[in-house]
């Protein structure tokens, strides 16, 4: 009786050994992590030529012009727009990409809440940035054209609410939701650092009278997540590579 008591527990040990096996490969199946992190970088990069030669639209009456000279304090709705139609028409490349790949392998991969997490991500990120726009944490200067429109009243706190404020950060908060989707430890570290990263990024205040200001803003994204999709799609394993 005792021998059939162990022998029972050794068998239901060994079902769960193959049951936990089985789901951990499954798990690995589902993953498709790189192509997310290449459909972001590529919408990143095609940001810039937007941030360059995309005009000013004084949508929100936030512009000043005094002689040759233009201030503007607020958002650019035409790169609001851009980020807003990008993030969203991205989630839904993402969406087939995983939905063609479930059923070319026959698993099934539970994308829709980071799907839908991530189109809400965007349009909250739109209407956000508009918020600040009328509601300004940091208060306008009554002279825009001073040398330092920001001034020292540009508190920690402020720039990292403009900072969350951004399209890299949704990106970022979109990753955090993908690495709980896939059960995906190493991406869920990879989203922390590259969050991190676009929120430094973000709140950065830069007076550079230069057109090209911003490329440090979208290229330092861009490049990391570059390296992810590279880094995940090279290490993912054999048996996920070959299929």
């Amino acid at each position: 009786m005792t021998d059939e008591s162990a022998s029972q527990r050794h068998t239901a040990h060994e079902l769960l050994a193959t049951v936990r096996d089985l789901t951990h490969q499954v798990r690995v199946a589902q993953r498709g992590t790189w192509f997310p992190l290449l459909v972001f970088a590529l919408i990143t990069l095609a940001a810039i030529p937007v941030y360059r030669y995309g005009p000013y639209v004084d949508l929100f009456d936030t512009c000043r012009t005094r002689g040759a000279q233009r201030v503007c304090s607020g958002e650019n709705p035409v790169e609001l727009g851009y980020w807003t139609v990008a993030l969203v028409l991205a989630y839904a490349a993402i969406a087939g990409f995983y939905v063609r790949r479930s059923r070319r392998r026959g698993v099934g991969t539970p994308v829709r809440p980071y799907v839908i997490v991530g189109a809400a991500l965007a349009v909250l990120m739109a209407t956000g940035s508009i918020w600040l726009v009328f509601h300004p944490l940091v208060p306008v200067p009554a002279d825009p054209f001073t040398p330092d429109p920001v001034g020292p009243e540009a508190g920690p706190v402020a720039l990292l609410v403009y900072g969350l404020a951004s399209p890299l950060v949704a990106i970022g908060l979109g990753l955090l939701v993908l690495a709980w989707v896939e059960r995906h430890r190493a991406l869920l570290v990879y989203g922390l650092g590259y969050l991190a990263i676009s929120a430094i990024q973000g709140s950065r205040v830069i007076t550079s009278p230069s057109l090209w200001y911003f490329l440090p803003q979208l290229l330092v994204p861009a490049v990391v997540l570059l390296l992810g999709a590279a880094g995940f799609a090279l290490f993912r394993p054999a048996a996920e590579a070959h299929r």
